[in-house]
């Protein structure tokens, strides 16, 4: 194989590499975590935070609509990553745990966040679905 091939193939599989968490996930704006704060991106909202007992331990629990038609079926989600902005970067929140709410409001999907620690800055949420990439042609 030439060297100008293996070039291409390894810039091809390199580009598919970047590409694929964007062919198999949609994801929100950042979203501050502000009651009643909208993203333009999928149109997500924050309808509640709700915050740990007083002596409780652990973070606050944010629910997010969603508009039904901008997400097909929550039964195709098979992961949700929350990734939170502090000082410029970019990063997984660790500890996270979600459920969707059944029947949350008219033509809505209620996604309901546990965030292990209190967090105050924005927060982008990923919904991973089980679509195959496509195929090579």
């Amino acid at each position: 194989m030439s060297t100008g091939r293996t070039t291409i193939i390894m810039a091809l599989a390199a580009s598919l590499g970047i590409l694929s968490p964007a062919l198999s996930a949609q994801e929100t704006d950042w979203l501050e975590l502000k009651e009643g704060y909208e993203g333009q991106k999928i149109r997500a909202k924050v309808q509640s935070i709700k915050l740990p007992e007083l002596g409780g331990a652990g973070g606050q629990q944010v629910t997010v609509s969603i508009p039904k038609d901008e997400l097909e079926s929550t039964d195709k989600v098979h992961q949700v990553v929350v990734v939170g902005k502090r000082d410029g970067k970019e990063e997984p929140l660790s500890g996270t745990s979600y459920e969707w709410a059944e029947d949350y409001e008219n033509d809505n999907y209620g996604l309901i966040i546990k965030l292990e620690k209190m967090e105050n800055y924005p927060i982008r949420v990923y919904l991973k679905d089980d679509s195959p990439l496509p195929e090579h042609q």
